[in-house]
């Protein structure tokens, strides 16, 4: 069940970046020297042609190939492995197809409805560029509703139950709220299960929302500002447990959640050392999100 999967994430995670490459992409000149640097890495070269080219300023070009990296590593993975085991690793990607269509949405309620809202750079994991864009070009939030519950990650929904959700509370806010509720339901729908596997990604699911709740709170009692400076090293030691946990699982689902949370991981890191080199973050604001990098 686990066999090919995990060798094959075996192989991609030793080509993940270490503290060594971090430190090094902290102390870049400039970002096209960042830059320059993704480009001599035979596991980012491949990715960077996809996207550098579209884009003519560097850091643009960096902030979409970090995302493009994300989808296409995360994408691959459900397709390693066979049901049961394929629903537990969907469960596990599905947080980015969550951030995608929380942008889709944002884009959509900056711009006029029924405009093209324009596809994304990079995709989710389950959902691609295609799909995220149909939904952007949906003409209203009913029919948009109803396109991603045909998309097979949440439950299938009514135009009458979406124009209920939504009048009750028509705001952005409502609106990703009802969004996360719907992914969550189809994220549990998926770890069902009995097994020991299923029970391990019912507790990530658990850590993810005790998560959510933390942060929240805190952006109640200390407002957002505060509830930032809490969420980014919470989110990252979160991560690093998951990868340390799943070096002790190399045969079973560990493996991949480890796995999925080393490239999380990383893209939060290399967000950090490109803010050092274009926005003029001091190392000591660097030097925690680098404190648990591995190598």
């Amino acid at each position: 069940m686990y066999g090919y999967g995990n060798a094959r994430i075996a192989a991609l995670r030793s080509r993940l970046l270490d503290a060594a490459a971090f430190r090094y992409l902290s102390e870049s000149d400039s970002p096209s020297a960042y830059l320059a640097f993704l480009e001599r890495s035979e596991d980012w070269r491949p990715i960077l042609l996809g996207t550098a080219s579209l884009l003519s300023d560097p850091q643009a070009a960096i902030e979409a190939t970090i995302e493009r990296f994300r989808s296409v590593r995360l994408g691959a993975l459900p397709h390693w492995y066979e049901p049961p085991v394929r629903h537990l690793v969907e469960a596990l990607v599905m947080p980015l197809d969550l951030e995608r269509v929380v942008a889709v949405i944002r884009r959509r309620d900056a711009g006029a409805a029924g405009e093209s809202t324009g596809s994304p750079v990079a995709g989710g994991a389950l959902l691609d560029v295609a799909a995220l864009g149909a939904l952007g070009r949906a003409p209203d939030s009913t029919a948009f509703f109803v396109a991603l519950g045909r998309m097979d990650l949440v439950p299938t929904l009514t135009a009458r139950d979406v124009a209920a959700a939504i009048e009750r509370d028509p705001s952005r806010r409502g609106v990703e709220e009802y969004v996360l509720a719907l992914f969550e339901r189809g994220r549990t729908a998926r770890v069902s299960g009995r097994g020991v596997d299923a029970r391990t990604v019912r507790a990530i699911l658990s850590e993810e929302s005790e998560e959510r709740e933390m942060i929240a709170a805190e952006v109640r009692d200390g407002g957002s500002d505060a509830a930032w400076l809490l969420e980014r090293p919470t989110h990252l030691a979160r991560l690093d447990r998951l990868v340390r946990r799943g070096r002790r699982d190399p045969l079973g689902i560990g493996a991949v959640a480890g796995y999925v949370a080393a490239v999380e991981a990383q893209a939060i890191r290399m967000r950090a050392c490109l803010a050092r080199v274009a926005a003029g973050w001091s190392a000591e604001a660097v030097g925690p999100f680098l404190a648990g990098a591995e190598g």
